[in-house]
Parts: structure tokens; C-alpha cells; sequence
């Protein structure tokens, strides 16, 4: 009979200090992510605004709600693709002649295709999305979208993916 495989093993796998990322700009990336979701946690706590952001915002089904809520998603996922952007642009500023640059080669497709792939699916869609949801009911005169939970659920889907994306890439 072998030996019982320990929780931690079974679960992180091969996962081990040295696997972790070790670059300052991951580092500096995943720590101002954390400490950026610590701070809304704080103020959301300190101004005793959770019921109203679970009742009024998360758990709506009115489409004007839904469409502001895809827009906020969109324009962080716009500073997200930025800041791809911005270390694409300094990569190139600096790898000239001798120099290497900031990064090696496989981390600038990893950027590169990250940015494309965040301005394509979750800057530009969630936009049109949001637009759609805010304008379409005004357009067409009336007060909802014909199915709103299923809109909810859809703009839950698509938060869902976003972070998904963004914690496999982290």
C-alpha cells in the first residue's frame, strides 16, 4: 500500500518557492494588485457600504446598472492592457545596440500577447457591451432588456473570465 500523498502536495503540485516568479515587475505587479483589493476592502468596510453594494450594484438585474458595471470592468482592463503598453514601449525604448532591455524574449511575447488578448477581450468587448446594456433600452423605449437575468449572469460570466485570465497570467 504506498504512503498516503500529503494535501499539499496533491494540491500544489510541484508548486515550490523557486517556481514562484522572481522578476521585480511581477512581484511589484502582484503587489500592488493585492494591496489595491486590500484598500476597497478597507474603505468599503470602514464606510459600512457593503449592503449597498450588494443590494444596489452586485445583485441587479436593471440593465443601466449592468452596463455601468461592464464599463467599470473595461476601463481597469484598459489601465491593465496600459500598463502591458507602457512595458512593451520601454522594452523597445531600451533594448538597443548592446543592451537587452527589461525583459528577455519570451516574457516581451508574454506581454505582448497578454495586452492583445485584454484590449481585445476584456477593454474592448466589455465597452460594447456596456454601451449596448446602457443605450439599447432607451433606443428601443423600454425599461429592461427582454431577459435581465441572463444579462446579469452574463456580465458575472465575463467578470469571471477577466479575473480568471489575470490570475493565470499572475
Amino acid at each position: 500500500c504506498p504512503a498516503p500523498i500529503p494535501w499539499a502536495l496533491w494540491f500544489l503540485g510541484k508548486l515550490n518557492w523557486q517556481a514562484l516568479p522572481h522578476e521585480w515587475f511581477t512581484i511589484g505587479g502582484a503587489a500592488t494588485l493585492i494591496g489595491l483589493v486590500l484598500t476597497i476592502v478597507v474603505a468599503l468596510t470602514y464606510t459600512k457600504r457593503w449592503k449597498w453594494l450588494w443590494k444596489n450594484w452586485l445583485t441587479t438585474l436593471d440593465a443601466k446598472k449592468i452596463g455601468v458595471m461592464y464599463v467599470i470592468v473595461a476601463i481597469i482592463m484598459m489601465l491593465r492592457g496600459l500598463a502591458d503598453a507602457m512595458m512593451i514601449r520601454a522594452q523597445q525604448a531600451l533594448a538597443a545596440n548592446d543592451n537587452s532591455g527589461l525583459f528577455d524574449s519570451d516574457m516581451v511575447q508574454q506581454v505582448f500577447s497578454a495586452h492583445g488578448t485584454i484590449m481585445i477581450f476584456f477593454a474592448g468587448m466589455g465597452l460594447m457591451f456596456g454601451l449596448i446594456n446602457i443605450a439599447v433600452p432607451l433606443l428601443i423605449g423600454s425599461r429592461d432588456v427582454a431577459f435581465p437575468f441572463l444579462n446579469a449572469a452574463s456580465f458575472w460570466l465575463f467578470t469571471a473570465g477577466m479575473m480568471l485570465v489575470n490570475l493565470s497570467l499572475m
